[in-house]
C-alpha cells in the first residue's frame, strides 16, 4: 500500500453534466485515494451551480482556505490545509492511481506543477499538453509524445492535474480568467489564462504522459487511441491539401 502523509484536496469543478463513465471513474479514483491516504490528510471539494471560470477560482479559494466557499460543497482536510491538490474535470476518466502517478515525478519546489494527459474535445482531438513552436512563434499541441515520459511544457490543460498549493500563493488573481475579447486571445480559455499567470510567476510546468485521462465528448469519449488515430489522419489531409 502506498501511503502518504502529505494532505491532498481531490477537486472538481463541475459545471454541466457529469457522465455515467465519467462519474465510475471518480469513484474508483476516490476509493484508491480512501484506500492509500490516511482520512486525516485526505479532502473533496467540488463546485456546484458555477460556470467558468467561477468554479475554477471558488475551488481554489476553498482549498487554500481549507473551508466551504461560495458555489463548493466541501469536506474539509482534517488535519489542515493542503499540501497538493489534485486536480480532475467533471467530464473525464481519470486512472484510479492518478494521484501517486503524479505525485511520483513532482517535487513542491522543482516541479510544483504536473499534468497528466487527456484530450481536446473537439476534431482532431489534440492531446492536452501544449509545446513551444520550432519556429519559436507560439505554442503548439505536442502531437508525437511519448508514452511514461516526463516532460517540460509550454502549457497544458487541467482535466487531470497535481499542484502543489504553494504555485497559487505566486500568482497573481484571479489565477483564472475567461475574457475573450483580449488581442492575444490569452484569456478565452481558464486553463490557458492559469499558463500565463505561471509563465509570468516564473513556475515550471510539467506533464507525465503515464498518466492518461480520457475525455468525453458530446459523441464519444476521446481516449488516447482515438486521440492518436484522428491526429494522424488530421496530419496527412492537411499534409497533402
Amino acid at each position: 500500500m502506498n501511503v502518504t502523509t502529505e494532505r491532498v484536496a481531490l477537486c472538481m469543478p463541475v459545471w454541466d453534466q457529469v457522465f455515467p463513465k465519467a462519474w465510475m471513474a471518480h469513484l474508483q479514483l476516490m476509493a484508491e485515494l480512501a484506500r492509500t491516504i490516511p482520512k486525516d490528510n485526505l479532502g473533496l471539494f467540488y463546485s456546484h451551480g458555477l460556470t467558468q471560470p467561477h468554479a475554477q477560482n471558488f475551488l481554489v479559494q476553498s482549498v487554500l482556505s481549507n473551508s466551504q466557499s461560495y458555489g463548493v460543497v466541501a469536506h474539509p482536510i482534517p488535519g489542515g490545509p493542503a499540501d497538493w491538490i489534485l486536480w480532475v474535470e467533471h467530464d473525464t476518466t481519470p486512472p484510479p492511481d492518478a494521484f501517486h502517478l503524479l505525485r511520483a515525478h513532482a517535487d513542491a519546489t522543482k516541479r510544483p506543477v504536473m499534468h497528466g494527459v487527456s484530450f481536446d474535445k473537439k476534431y482532431p482531438f489534440a492531446p492536452s499538453i501544449w509545446e513551444a513552436h520550432k519556429s519559436g512563434q507560439g505554442i503548439r499541441p505536442m502531437y508525437d509524445w511519448e508514452p511514461n515520459t516526463l516532460y517540460r511544457v509550454a502549457h497544458s490543460g487541467t482535466c487531470i492535474s497535481l499542484f502543489h498549493t504553494s504555485v497559487f500563493d505566486k500568482l497573481k488573481r484571479p489565477w483564472y480568467r475567461m475574457k475573450p475579447f483580449e488581442p492575444d486571445g490569452a484569456g478565452m480559455i481558464p486553463c490557458i489564462s492559469l499558463t500565463k499567470r505561471m509563465h509570468e510567476a516564473g513556475v515550471p510546468i510539467f506533464a507525465y504522459t503515464g498518466c492518461v485521462a480520457g475525455h468525453i465528448g458530446e459523441r464519444q469519449e476521446i481516449t488516447e487511441q482515438v486521440s492518436r488515430e484522428t491526429v494522424r489522419r488530421h496530419r496527412c489531409d492537411t499534409s497533402t491539401s
